[in-house]
């Protein structure tokens, strides 16, 4: 093995045969003081759908929240330390589920997807927090301080579409609730096994998020369906989100932020998927 950066923590991620792996979660020390340096706009819409087509995402354990709404929150991340000031766009799906957690229920969402336009945040979030990460083209533009668009497409292939206006400001930001994620790590040799799966769930971390400006607007957003020849190994997800009726769009809530967590707190959901006794019947 190469010599060891002295400044990174004995952290691994393939290729390990280069040693100690930097990323979010683990800068040299001459760069540390910017490990939560970043700045965040984010536009968060739900829209109404069926139920029991909404359940279907769900995994073992988890049960679909008071209302089944779709929810779709993209961000635009901006000067970013770990990544020496770059930054990359998000397109997060959620649905508002519950689940057991030490004897008690508990409410957040479960994430069913994330589309990134950059590879080294969806490297480090599937191999490091158990996030359903995956890549996609994804603009994001204000035309108007009044006006946020959205697309994301994969090869040319527009799947996502998102408008929102009308802008308001607001009095707060929603309370942030926490996250499960579905981790699955295929065993080589053996594709119907896994290394890994189980679920993982977010928890505070690090300096409290600045919060810069909360609007509120309104908008609609739109998942189209795409061939195999259109997207080869996305369309199931796609076509999945694009079947869902979508009505009563809620009201668009945009944040301006900097600062906050990085994703250390993420953790093993217990019980894992094989222990189930105690986590709502589905």
């Amino acid at each position: 093995m190469p010599k060891q950066d002295e400044g990174l923590d004995p952290k691994y991620r393939m290729p390990r045969c280069f040693g100690y792996a930097p990323g979010p979660r683990n800068l040299p020390v001459h760069q540390r003081h910017r490990r939560y340096e970043k700045e965040i706009a984010a536009c968060t819409m739900s829209a109404r759908t069926d139920p029991d087509q909404l359940a279907q995402f769900l995994p073992e354990g988890l049960v679909l929240g008071e209302e089944a709404r779709l929810e779709v929150c993209v961000m635009s991340f901006h000067n970013i330390g770990w990544l020496a000031g770059r930054g990359y766009d998000i397109l997060m799906v959620r649905i508002p589920a519950r689940w057991m957690q030490r004897q008690k229920q508990q409410s957040g969402y479960f994430v069913p997807v994330v589309w990134e336009n950059m590879a080294d945040p969806i490297i480090t979030g599937r191999e490091e927090l158990g996030w359903s990460k995956i890549f996609a083209d994804i603009s994001v533009s204000a035309e108007r301080d009044e006006q946020w668009r959205c697309t994301a497409s994969w090869d040319g292939h527009r799947f996502f579409d998102f408008q929102a206006a009308a802008f308001e400001e607001a009095a707060s930001a929603p309370s942030p609730m926490p996250m499960v994620f579905e981790k699955y790590v295929p065993t080589t040799g053996d594709p119907q096994a896994s290394d890994a799966h189980y679920l993982t769930i977010t928890a505070s971390d690090g300096p409290d998020t600045e919060i810069r400006s909360v609007e509120r607007g309104e908008g609609k957003f739109e998942f189209r369906g795409a061939s195999w020849e259109q997207m080869p190994t996305q369309y199931p997800i796609v076509n999945a989100l694009a079947s869902l009726p979508l009505e009563d769009f809620g009201p668009v809530t945009r944040v301006m932020s900097s600062g906050g967590g990085d994703g250390s707190g993420q953790a093993r959901l217990v019980p894992a998927l094989s222990d189930q006794t105690h986590l709502i019947e589905k």
